[in-house]
């Protein structure tokens, strides 16, 4: 597999799996079932490097948010 095939897809998961972490904290809420601190520490980190560190997140964020048309 190529390598950077390989990191477009880990990528892809942790854009994933934080957006999904999130709707899971929120449900719980909603219906009253108990948060782990460790999913809302995970959800945190999954942010910030979801933010700092993910090249196709700045990439979609630059293209939604910057106004120029593709």
């Amino acid at each position: 597999m190529d390598f950077n095939k390989l990191i477009l897809y880990a990528n892809i998961l942790g854009i994933c799996f934080t957006v999904a972490l999130t709707y899971i904290i929120i449900f719980n809420i909603i219906f009253g079932l108990p948060v782990q601190p460790i999913a809302i520490a995970m959800l945190a980190i999954g942010y910030v490097v979801m933010i700092k560190r993910n090249t196709l997140f700045q990439e979609l964020w630059d293209r939604w948010f910057s106004g120029r048309k593709k």
